[in-house]
């Protein structure tokens, strides 16, 4: 308390003057602070939004996965593949949602390839196909004449058989005829598929996708002479021998560009491999809309004692827009070309096929005996709108099994109310000369019993369309004496896209 009383009047005044502003700091300033803290945005908030505005994050794809089948599938093939425009050539073992096919847009050279190879997709509506088989009753009962000798080009009522395209089933008889003329070059031009064939469609865009020609060994592709097209006002036209092998060309006759044929195995046939068959398969080689032919010129003007031949046209669905040749440069056209050879080259086409297909139903006994000149035939069904993956044809002699001749029998395919037959079991294959081979598409192997299996893959985006679903596979046993033993498997895919 002594302490206190000695505290003068001026040294209170302070000590109360010091407690009064502490009291006003506490009561005024540190509230308006604290809530001056507690309206600003959180750090956390702020965060939040600058993410919202942020690029989102790159999703690392999964890669596509590859396989190899060691057998056909039991069941029914994936619904669709993880990718429509594959980058490479590869199978998916995903299941992803579709992709639809373009319905407008123009398909640049590159897209285009893509859509050609994928096993999923449908690009033609329609394959019409160009085959050297004799017709007329009684005309080839051996079946060894499916070959065009010089006089079979011209119109002459004295030919025995009759060649031609655009079988009626009903009546078996072609319909369009194939024939010999003069070019405007003074050459006469041999009509493998004549200008008239495709004379009434100027709307639709078509594809030349396969030749095979097969001529005598002797000969060479030297007695074709010259091979040409013409496709909607321009003529390409080149010796067959420089066409007719891997990288072969063609230049126009205003030398603006160049047909192109890609280099990879798959799509070329090679004469040394195959037994003498030339030409490609699976390819896209000219794609046109009207004014299109396809002949060669012969060695000095005259054809080859024996030209067999086979080649197939797609016209492809409207919803399909993709430049024609005409409207290509030179430089897109080789990119098709190069195009397939980085998708095929060390490719499996069969294998990639066979991952998709299943088996379409046999609706008529099978398999079926056959005597000499006797017919037989085997129906299938599958599903409307799925195409036609490949063929297996089983042949095997039951007597005489030393005589190889019946490798001249034909198989014709009835469907789409058209009929097509294909000349022998090894040109079926695209073999030739009863020569086993194996192509990227196609193969020919001897089993027992002196049988022989032809197997046949339609390719990926073009493969025939089953409109109304049935095909019927007949064949006459050639008149040899031989009883044959046929037996046929058909295997269908179902595609995403159904133009």
């Amino acid at each position: 308390m002594s302490a206190l009383s000695s505290i003068t009047q001026r040294q209170w005044i302070a000590i109360i003057a010091l407690e009064l502003a502490v009291v006003v700091l506490y009561l005024g300033v540190l509230p308006w602070l604290f809530l001056s803290m507690s309206a600003a945005p959180s750090p956390t908030a702020e965060s939040a939004d600058e993410s919202a505005f942020a690029a989102p994050t790159a999703l690392t794809p999964k890669p596509i996965m590859t396989r190899t089948p060691t057998k056909r599938p039991t069941t029914a093939p994936p619904t669709s593949t993880r990718t429509l425009a594959p980058t490479e050539v590869s199978v998916s073992t995903e299941t992803p949602t579709p992709t639809p096919a373009p319905t407008s847009a123009r398909l640049s050279s590159r897209a285009f390839v893509d859509w050609e190879v994928n096993p999923r997709v449908a690009l033609a509506k329609k394959t019409t196909f160009f085959t050297s088989a004799c017709f007329g009753t009684n005309a080839n009962p051996l079946q060894d004449r499916d070959y065009m000798a010089p006089a079979d080009w011209s119109s002459s009522p004295g030919r025995n058989c009759i060649f031609g395209y655009n079988v009626d089933p009903a009546g078996e008889m072609p319909a369009g005829r194939y024939s010999v003329n003069g070019g405007p070059d003074g050459q006469p031009r041999f009509y493998l598929i004549p200008p008239e064939a495709f004379a009434k469609d100027t709307q639709s865009i078509k594809t030349l996708s396969e030749l095979q020609i097969i001529v005598d060994p002797d000969q060479g592709c030297g007695s074709l002479g010259l091979i040409g097209v013409t496709a909607d006002g321009s003529t390409y036209q080149t010796p067959a021998c420089a066409f007719l092998g891997a990288g072969g060309s063609a230049p126009a006759a205003d030398g603006s560009k160049s047909l192109v044929l890609p280099k990879n195995g798959n799509n070329i046939l090679d004469p040394g491999r195959s037994g003498g068959a030339y030409g490609f398969l699976a390819f896209p080689a000219v794609v046109f809309r009207k004014g299109f032919s396809l002949y060669f010129t012969g060695r000095a003007g005259y054809a080859p004692p024996r030209t067999w031949f086979e080649s197939a046209v797609d016209t492809l669905a409207p919803s399909v827009s993709v430049k024609t040749t005409a409207e290509m440069t030179d430089q897109e056209v080789r990119e098709v070309a190069s195009r397939f050879d980085d998708l095929l080259s060390g490719a499996e086409p069969m294998n990639q096929l066979a991952a998709f297909e299943q088996e379409a139903q046999v609706t008529s006994p099978s398999p079926v005996k056959v005597k000499s000149k006797e017919t037989g035939t085997i129906r299938f069904a599958a599903p409307p709108g799925n195409v036609l993956s490949s063929i297996s044809w089983r042949i095997t002699p039951q007597n005489n099994v030393d005589k190889i001749e019946f490798l001249e029998t034909n198989l014709c395919l009835d469907m789409n109310g058209e009929e097509t037959c294909f000349t022998g079991v090894e040109d079926f294959a695209h073999c030739a000369f009863f020569t086993p081979c194996v192509t990227g598409y196609s193969r020919l192997d001897p089993v027992d019993h002196g049988g022989y299996i032809a197997t046949r893959y339609f390719p990926a985006g073009t493969a025939p369309i089953l409109r109304d679903g049935h095909v019927t596979v007949k064949f006459q046993a050639p008149d040899n004496g031989v009883v044959l033993e046929m037996q046929v498997g058909i295997r269908v895919r179902r595609v995403d896209t159904t133009p």
